[in-house]
């Protein structure tokens, strides 16, 4: 067997495991979805956010209206390129601001369907999540210091998030 060279200096070194804290549970009902139309980057929709709820071991309360969710779609294969923006109120009064980037993908024809029929099984895709929060509100300025991922799906007029912590 040919010994293998390695380009790094320090080949044997481990750098520690992420771990997953869930956060919270967030159901956010949604406007119509309206499209801006296609241009030279894809097919832009929006989706306006007429409030809703989230609970976790750390955080519960509302969504606020008037957020949204800014989908740039690919023509070629229907990946969507997600950016929302989200205002929090908690059962306490704090407001959290919430901005997400993330990509729904999966099959072209599973894509395109969910469209149509926003109650695909969320097995049949992928929509996954980068999440940041931000808040000067002293009792939860733990959120401005950590990284937030989360997993989401479409059901009927709502998104559903489940967020986690990577630590």
């Amino acid at each position: 067997m040919a010994n293998h060279q390695t380009q790094w200096k320090q080949p044997d070194f481990k750098v520690p495991l992420p771990k997953l804290t869930f956060v919270l549970h967030l159901e956010c009902d949604l406007e119509p979805v309206k499209e801006v139309g296609t241009g030279p980057y894809g097919k832009r929709l929006f989706a306006g956010f007429l409030g809703g709820r989230f609970e976790g071991p750390k955080l519960r309360g509302e969504i606020l209206p008037h957020g949204g969710d800014w989908l740039l779609v690919n023509n070629e294969t229907s990946v969507a390129h997600l950016d929302t923006r989200y205002n929090l109120r908690t059962h306490d009064g704090a407001l959290i601001y919430i901005q997400t980037r993330g990509t729904r993908t999966g099959p072209k024809e599973t894509l395109d369907e969910l469209y149509n029929n926003p109650n695909i099984d969320p097995n049949q895709y992928c929509m996954r999540l980068n999440c940041f929060l931000e808040t000067g509100d002293e009792r939860y300025k733990w959120v401005n210091n950590h990284v937030f991922v989360a997993t989401c799906a479409r059901r009927a007029d709502m998104v559903i998030y489940d967020m986690f912590c990577l630590e």
